[in-house]
């Protein structure tokens, strides 16, 4: 267990610190700077250090410590993190996130904020709520019915989306089934499925969803580009999943594609380091890591907190 869950936190913040410097630039433009990016370089446009991360990884962490806290009601512990964190005066933070944030100061409830924020920006279907997500699957291994809850209850904090909500909660299932290995396309299959059952439940009610995932993994799909929403940014990262053999196979496909590279190496990383294990991630790209023993606590806190449950390998 502690193998995936080492592959998965760690495979999250390798991608996103692989895909940070060339977020923004095209595909062509990455082909013209660096041929193929597969190294850490450093630089882009936040000035990043070779290896350093972005909130992405570091609000996933915030919902990670928020979720040990309290796994029965994470909400408050991961939004007094959250404004800890937006406080600190990060290097970046996403337009929609930071509303949210301000109008949760302002109204001190979560929920209220996010609908305060999808009023005035209308743009709630960003990838915001999907870059933080992976923690929800090892909080809460043991039920997919509370996985499925908290993926969409933790986006919804500040990004106030049925689409937005529904990919957190396929991300999850799939990461969950990942976790066990197996045949890429079934466990991408029944994600869809337990997806759209735990969304009627729950009274989730996606607009463009299940047409775009199920139009994005038919085999010969054209690539999508991980743009800033949550959709292309899912699809592109499944698409690398399938269509890879390896952890690095699939974040160098992704990050190349360019645009949302940062998100899109994350939720990548996180998703086949699931899979392949910790033992799958290059050293190159481990040894290049920035804060990883920062990571490595709060990976210890989660093999703790599942032994305590008596979870020590994954099964269905």
């Amino acid at each position: 267990m502690e193998n995936i869950i080492r592959g998965a936190f760690l495979g999250a913040a390798v991608g996103d610190a692989l895909g940070g410097p060339v977020e923004s630039l095209s595909a062509a433009e990455i082909k013209e700077k660096f041929g193929v990016m597969k190294e850490m370089s450093g630089g882009g446009w936040l000035g990043l250090e070779p290896g350093e991360w972005t909130d992405d990884t570091g609000m996933t962490m915030d919902v990670a410590k928020g979720i040990l806290s309290n796994p029965a009601y994470p909400l408050e512990e991961i939004g007094h993190n959250f404004l800890r964190w937006f406080q600190s005066g990060p290097k970046d933070i996403g337009r929609t996130t930071r509303e949210s944030l301000l109008n949760y100061m302002k109204f001190g409830n979560w929920r209220e904020a996010a609908r305060m924020t999808a009023q005035t920006l209308n743009k709630m279907d960003s990838n915001g709520g999907l870059m933080r997500t992976l923690p929800v699957t090892f909080g809460y291994w043991n039920s997919m019915q509370t996985t499925a809850k908290w993926s969409a209850e933790i986006c919804m904090m500040t990004h106030y989306s049925h689409d937005s909500a529904t990919c957190c909660i396929f991300y999850n299932i799939l990461v969950r089934l990942a976790a066990t290995g197996g045949s890429k396309r079934d466990m991408v299959s029944r994600s869809l499925e337990l997806t759209d059952g735990f969304c009627k439940e729950m009274s989730i009610l996606p607009s463009k969803f299940f047409w775009h995932m199920i139009k994005s993994v038919q085999k010969g799909a054209s690539p999508t580009l991980p743009r800033g929403n949550a959709l292309d940014t899912l699809a592109a990262s499944v698409q690398s999943f399938l269509n890879t053999q390896n952890f690095e196979e699939a974040l160098i496909e992704v990050i190349n594609r360019g645009e949302d590279t940062d998100t899109a190496g994350c939720i990548t990383g996180g998703l086949v380091g699931a899979y392949y294990g910790y033992n799958s991630i290059p050293t190159r790209w481990l040894d290049a890591l920035k804060k990883k023993s920062y990571i490595e606590n709060v990976i210890q806190g989660y093999v703790s907190y599942l032994r305590q449950k008596g979870i020590t390998t994954p099964t269905k």
